[in-house]
């Protein structure tokens, strides 16, 4: 079934892809399975935030949002680098190393245990029973939880996207199926809905890392890959900090009820990010992995980036106009009054494209400069804003920052490219 779709898919791709100068064969012979299991992990992800909104009590949802953003940031001490370096090292024909990781990475998260274990004790006694216990359960969990989830990491490299597809839809509509029955049931409690999402991720992690295990296909080890992969998580610990940044300040200052407003009225932005990344991914990489500059390239597909600045101005404008009538159809009544609140968001829609882009650019032509400020120092300015909005302007604050830093990352990549063609140009000068 699903090979016939995609036969059927990439024969209208050659079609259209022609007639819009886009290169859509590429796209679908190389992203076909990343899309399709975005597109799963949206559609459960979507599922389950509407069970939660329709059904479980704000506080219960606001709670469960924060352990997640909380659990997230703890993962670096999972070393997720070494996720970067395994694929890398699959990719080169390396298997050998594949077993290691994933033992360092779980002796590492052991580390976690008495981390959350710590801010368990301390909700337990000062603010939240439920929230201090569903912490503390988190803890028991968390080396199960990310150290065997290298086999995503590992099977991408391999280039085995269509087994990666298939474990990946698995896990997230099996775990979104049996949380949303477990709210069903546990509309009020916190802990019943956080034990059914950490045995489900964990089990499917566990079970998928042994089924990966078949295609290691040689002993083969590279010398690079723990040197790497340390490299990776120190370069992308900032990151991880930032993306789940207001969560757990809207958590922390406002409370759980505000965190479960601010995750609702976001929710329909985010996720069609993440949708959008999929496509994106391949399809962007195709033009910035150019040798021209980027001037040049602007030139060459000035009709692509007229096409892109229109789509993402039409797309901001009717997310502006329906969003409210969206979020009523999608989550009911009971955070009604906020839903005007999420037209907002247009901006960060309206900028998302054009950042996307930026990013596969820089790094496809390795911009040091622009890469260094698109990553550590923007990581700092998210961080130190959402933490300045959220504390002086509360979920007005919050809401703002998201989109404001869009605007921010856009200027950084302007800043930063427009100093590295000059850079150049003056060094091709004095060259010749």
């Amino acid at each position: 079934m699903i090979k016939k779709t995609r036969e059927k898919i990439y024969v209208l791709s050659q079609r259209w892809g022609g007639r819009l100068g886009l290169d859509l064969p590429y796209f679908v012979k190389n992203g076909f399975w990343v899309a399709l299991r975005q597109g799963a992990g949206v559609v459960a992800g979507l599922a389950l935030s509407v069970t939660f909104a329709r059904l479980a009590s704000q506080e219960v949802y606001g709670q469960y949002q924060f352990v997640l953003s909380v659990l997230s940031i703890v993962s670096i001490l999972s070393i997720p680098g070494l996720n970067l370096s395994i694929t890398q090292s699959a990719a080169r024909g390396h298997d050998g190393d594949y077993k290691e990781v994933v033992k360092v990475s779980f002796l590492w998260s052991l580390l976690g245990i008495p981390a959350l274990l710590a801010v368990g004790a301390y909700y337990y006694a000062t603010r939240s029973h439920p929230l201090g216990i569903a912490f503390m359960i988190t803890a028991i969990f968390f080396p199960f939880f990310y150290a065997p989830n290298t086999w995503d990491s590992f099977l991408q490299g391999k280039g085995r996207f269509d087994v990666v597809t298939k474990y990946g839809i698995v896990q997230s509509m099996v775990n979104a199926l049996a949380t949303m029955v477990v709210i069903f049931f546990s509309r009020t409690s916190l802990i019943p809905i956080i034990m059914m999402y950490l045995v489900s991720y964990t089990f499917f992690n566990g079970y998928f890392y042994w089924r990966s295990l078949r295609y290691i296909e040689n002993g083969k080890k590279d010398k690079d890959v723990f040197r790497y992969g340390w490299f990776m998580n120190k370069i992308n610990f900032l990151g991880v900090i930032a993306a789940n940044i207001d969560s757990v300040l809207v958590g922390i200052f406002l409370g759980p009820v505000n965190l479960a407003v601010y995750a609702i009225v976001s929710l329909v932005s985010n996720r069609l990010s993440a949708l959008l990344k999929s496509f994106f991914s391949v399809i962007f990489p195709k033009i910035a992995q150019s040798e021209k500059s980027f001037s040049e390239l602007l030139k060459i597909h000035r009709s692509k980036v007229a096409f892109f600045v229109f789509f993402s101005f039409v797309s901001s404008a009717i997310f502006y106009a329906f969003i409210p009538g969206v979020n009523q159809l999608l989550f009911g009544d009971k955070y009604a009054p906020f839903f005007s609140l999420s037209r907002i968001f247009f901006i960060s829609i309206f900028f998302y494209f054009s950042t996307a882009f930026f990013g596969y650019y820089v790094n496809a032509v390795k911009d040091n400069l622009s890469i260094w400020l698109s990553g550590p120092v923007f990581y700092v300015i998210k961080i130190i804003i959402n933490f300045y909005l959220i504390f002086y302007y509360h979920l007005i604050g919050a809401i703002w920052a998201a989109n404001l830093i869009m605007i921010i990352l856009f200027i950084l990549y302007i800043l930063g490219i427009l100093r590295t063609e000059k850079n150049r140009h003056v060094s091709g000068a004095s060259c010749g």
